[in-house]
Formats: structure tokens, C-alpha cells, sequence
């Protein structure tokens, strides 16, 4: 989509949006962080669904565009003429008629690039119909942009601001500093978590080869769960988050359960995928940064059955300045976690390698490509019966490319990996 048509669509749907909403006077949620607003979305709409009429927007429609269609419920025409004219006819009937398959509850994941995106994406909400606002994490992401981390924090704390008299701040005790927060935005805040103490939490996390089981824990009240495709704690937190929501709606531990039974990663998140030569690969191609990259390299060493635990990472982008420094951390934590092979792909990715080397991974267990097909061709000979692969990069780098090469039956990409469609193909 070139420049101009992307400015004059946003144009003139921000105030279309806006009426849409006004007129159709849905409860609105609000999803936002450094990391996990996708999953913790679909958590949230899994749980309410149960109870409710609600709808999340299609894929991660989270910016100035995207979130006008995940209220119309529409996906992007792209360069379609006719599906814009569709867009928008459909946007203007909203803003006459009441729309009785409406969706009572909506649930929007709002993503920020840089300063001031969030405070222009409330811009879209009307007064009052912001009844819950959760932030899943504030991390180093986007630094390019945002210079520090606390202009990552006061951005993300921005849609708590926007928030109804009687609305609620949902935040990640363990990623968030929220005693600093409920200090600042004078709402009521509920908070989940699993290493800090937090409302919402949960206790006896167990990884077996098919996810992962655990008990969710609200005042006192526990209630057993299992995350089918689960691989490692920090997939938990889009279900408490999803579990304080419900809450917040009066629903039980056993309702919200319930609502939950049918949730899975979604692609490109954690999933477990059969590989070639009777390999797995954990695909976590979806993006990248340095807190999920952290996150995901501890996962990797706690698979049970690995002979091989191998981590194919590819350049974090957008860190500006710090991108150096924080590539090299990653490759140092490579080492210190015992690796047994790191594998990069991009230019700024050998910083992790050559860190790697520097801290004790031995330099025939390490590798560096900068194209796709030298890294797939390698890997597609490399890959023995029993190795662990976790795939990983920003989404610039196009990580799913190299999961569709070396799983199992590729037939499935479309099913099982991110950006299958026509738009990135």
C-alpha cells in the first residue's frame, strides 16, 4: 500500500472509527505491551465468549489502520478498490444504523511504533466506552524510536488514561512495575503474574511433551489447567490476563476454564511443529525482541526429550543504538544457558555469535548466514532425529521462510505459520 493511500485511509477512518463506536456503543478492551498482545487478545475473547457476544480483531490489527478494521470486523483491502469502497460503505452504515449481531464486548490490540501512537488510536474511542485496559509488558522494544525505556512506559501506560470512571487497568506484575502505575493512574488495578506476587497467579507449573499444566489461582480459589503446545511459563501469562478480565465480568474460575479449554498459541508463538528427520522445532517466528528472545532461549533448555537443543536467531530490528549491545547479550545468554548449537541469520545476528564465542560456546557449534537460502540448504542437512530447534527473528527477517523449509509437511504452512497470506507471500 503506498504512502498516500495509507494517510488518506487513515484519515478518513479515524473519525469514521470513532462514530462507529458511538453509535454502536460496545464495552471495549484494550490490549498493549512490549510483548504478548496477540495471544493475550485471543485468551481474552476465548474466556468472555463463554458469556458474552465478543469479537477480537482478525490477525494483529494494532495500528492506525488496523484497528479501524478490527472494529469494522473487516479485513485490509490491500490495493482492492472495491474492497475499500466496501470498507468504508460498511463504515458509514455502522454510523447510521444499530447493528444488532454487533459484538457486545470488543476486544482491540493497540500497538505503538513510536511516541504517540497509543494517544492516537484512543483518539478513536469515545468517552466512556473504555472499560478495561491490560498491559502485558513493558520491554526494550522499538528503541530505534522511543530513545529510552521510560518513554516506552509512559506509552504504554497511555490507554490507562483513556479508561471509563469505573474501568480497570489490568497489569503484568512480573513485567510491568506496577506499584509505580496504580501510583500514577488513580483506577482500580488488578494484576497478574507468576514470579512477583500479584491478584491473579498460579501455582505447580508442570511441562510434560504435550504442554503445559498448572493451577490458576484467584483469592484463594485454584482450579487445574492444562495449555495444550505449551513450552514454557511465560506462554501463562496471556491466560491470567484473560482470567483477571474475566473476573472483572463476574465470571468463576470454572466458567473461565471453560472458556479456555479450545485456546492454543497462536502461529509463530511458542508452537510445536514436527521437523524434518524427526526433529522439533519450537516456531517463535512471529517476532522478536530482546525480553522474548531471552524468554524463548530459556524455554528451549527445558525441552525433556532434546538430543540437540539448537536455536536458529535472527536480527532483533529496530533497537537503534543499543542494537549492538543487545544482540551480544543475547549470544552471551546463549552460552551461559549451555546451547549446544547457535545458528544466526542476518548482519547484526553475528554480534550474537561472535559474543557466544567470546563467552565459551565452543566455535564449531556456532554458525552465521546472511541469506536464506544458504542457512535453510544448511540446516535441511545439519538437522538430525531428535534435535530441538527454536526459530526466532523480528518479523522483518521472515523467520516462518526457514520453519516452512525444514518441517515435516510443508503442505500445512498455511494452517501452522505466520504470514501465509497473499500480502506477504
Amino acid at each position: 500500500m503506498n504512502t498516500l493511500i495509507k494517510k488518506t485511509a487513515e484519515k478518513i477512518l479515524k473519525p469514521l472509527t470513532k462514530a462507529v463506536l458511538a453509535k454502536q456503543q460496545p464495552q471495549v478492551i484494550t490490549v498493549t505491551g512490549s510483548v504478548g498482545k496477540t495471544s493475550t487478545k485471543q485468551a481474552i475473547c476465548s474466556v468472555l465468549a463463554d458469556k458474552f457476544s465478543v469479537k477480537g480483531g482478525a490477525k494483529n490489527y494494532n495500528n492506525e489502520l488496523g484497528v479501524p478494521f478490527a472494529i469494522l470486523g473487516l479485513e485490509s483491502p490491500q490495493k482492492s478498490i472495491n474492497g475499500w469502497l466496501k470498507l468504508f460503505l460498511k463504515a458509514v452504515k455502522l454510523t447510521l444504523i444499530k447493528d444488532k449481531n454487533y459484538p457486545e464486548i470488543l476486544v482491540l490490540e493497540v500497538g505503538a511504533d513510536k511516541p504517540g501512537d497509543l494517544k492516537y488510536l484512543m483518539e478513536m474511542i469515545p468517552k466512556g466506552l473504555l472499560k478495561v485496559a491490560v498491559l502485558t509488558a513493558v520491554a526494550p522494544v522499538h528503541l530505534e524510536f522511543f530513545g529510552s525505556m521510560e518513554n516506552v512506559f509512559q506509552e504504554k501506560i497511555t490507554p490507562f488514561f483513556s479508561l471509563a470512571k469505573d474501568g480497570l487497568a489490568v497489569v503484568a506484575a512480573d513485567n510491568c512495575d506496577a506499584e509505580r502505575i496504580k501510583d500514577t493512574i488513580h483506577c482500580t488495578v488488578i494484576t497478574y503474574g507468576i514470579r512477583e506476587r500479584a491478584d491473579i497467579t498460579i501455582k505447580g507449573l508442570k511441562q510434560n511433551q504435550n504442554g503445559l499444566a498448572f493451577q490458576l489461582n484467584n483469592a484463594g480459589q485454584t482450579l487445574d489447567f492444562f495449555l495444550p503446545q505449551g513450552v514454557y511459563f511465560h506462554q501463562v501469562y496471556p491466560l491470567l490476563a484473560a482470567v483477571a478480565v474475566g473476573v472483572s465480568y463476574k465470571m468463576t474460575l470454572r466458567d473461565i476454564s471453560r472458556g479456555l479449554a479450545g485456546y492454543t498459541p497462536p502461529p509463530g508463538r511458542m508452537r510445536r511443529i514436527k521437523g524434518i528427520n524427526k526433529s522439533l522445532i519450537i516456531d517463535d517466528t512471529y517476532n522478536s525482541s530482546p525480553e522474548s528472545c531471552k524468554r524463548a532461549l530459556e524455554a528451549l533448555t527445558t525441552i525433556p526429550q532434546a538430543q540437540r537443543k539448537i536455536a536458529v536467531l535472527g536480527d532483533m530490528l529496530e533497537l537503534g543504538e543499543t542494537s549492538e549491545e543487545f544482540h551480544k547479550t543475547i549470544g552471551q545468554m546463549a552460552s551461559r544457558l549451555k546451547i549446544d548449537y547457535l545458528i544466526t541469520y542476518g548482519q547484526m545476528a553475528q554480534f550474537m555469535a561472535k559474543a557466544s564465542r567470546e563467552n565459551g560456546l565452543a566455535k564449531e557449534r556456532v554458525y552465521s548466514f546472511t541469506e536464506l537460502e544458504k542457512i535453510t540448504d544448511f540446516l535441511k542437512k545439519f538437522i538430525q532425529p531428535g534435535d530441538v530447534l527454536l526459530i526466532k527473528g523480528s518479523q522483518g527477517m521472515r523467520m516462518e521462510k526457514i520453519v516452512k523449509t525444514i518441517m515435516q509437511e510443508p503442505k500445512k504452512a498455511k494452517a501452522l505459520l505466520v504470514r501465509q497470506n497473499q500480502e506477504w507471500l
